[in-house]
């Protein structure tokens, strides 16, 4: 019983050690939860590689400008409020990139890459797709 009971246990430890690390579809939610709560998507820029941040600062640019800011607040919390909570449906890891697969908040299909940056998953954005 014992020799059973130490595998059982090694591999019980394993799979919390592997669901206990940041995953990188949890930047994809926690960039969602964020942007809804704050209703400024310029808050992506911590969630984004850093040769991704120009694209945010397209958007930080926009919100710099108070009446565009606030139509853009409005905007974001309306469609927060019919938002579909994110689905993680597939990760793939390689090496410091990964592959998210998930449905986004209209609930469609997506897949973005990431990358591990200064130990953090960040989104690492392809402006020609």
């Amino acid at each position: 019983m014992n020799k059973l009971r130490i595998p059982l246990v090694a591999a019980a430890v394993l799979a919390l050690a592997a669901c206990s690390g940041k995953q990188p579809g949890d930047t994809i939610i926690k960039m969602q939860a964020e942007v809804c709560e704050t209703g400024d998507p310029s808050v992506m820029s911590k969630y984004v590689s850093a040769k991704s941040q120009p694209a945010v600062g397209m958007i930080s640019a926009i919100m710099a400008e108070p009446e565009k800011a606030e139509q853009m607040k409005t905007q974001i919390k309306a469609e927060c409020e019919n938002a579909k909570p994110i689905e993680i449906l597939e990760t793939k890891i390689d090496g410091d990139r990964a592959t998210v697969r998930y449905t986004n908040p209209e609930g469609k299909e997506e897949t973005d890459t990431l990358i591990l940056e200064d130990g953090e998953w960040k989104l690492d954005f392809n402006l020609n797709k």
